[in-house]
């Protein structure tokens, strides 16, 4: 990782992948489109888009084995890390986190 504070500055690009329990249904997945929907109030948050994973071809380089990807876009790293402690989505978390079997963050300076 480069050590620079100057990498900080601009919009931070923050991209989960969720995997779902594999006992859930098809209407236990869909409703969990509820989970995005409710962080939508949260002002910080600049644009946030999710979806199911695509059924594109098989390649080498694609990995479409999680469920649902969320991306969300912040002006600044203030923001992203006030979302991070925001109660909106501590109380999402709460509430779906019996949801999944794994999260991965990448989180993006965007230029």
């Amino acid at each position: 990782m480069i050590e620079n504070t100057d990498l900080n500055k601009g919009k931070i690009q923050h991209f989960v992948l969720f995997w779902l329990k594999p006992q859930l249904t098809k209407a236990e997945i869909l409703d969990f489109a509820n989970f995005f929907e409710s962080l939508k109030p949260i002002k910080l948050i600049k644009s946030l888009h999710y979806g199911l994973s695509a059924n594109t071809p098989t390649r080498p380089v694609t990995d479409n084995s999680f469920t649902y990807s969320l991306t969300i876009t912040f002006d600044n790293i203030e923001d992203h890390n006030a979302y991070q402690e925001h109660s909106i989505h501590l109380e999402a978390i709460e509430k779906f986190s019996k949801n999944w079997y794994r999260v991965v963050v990448h989180d993006t300076v965007v230029s």
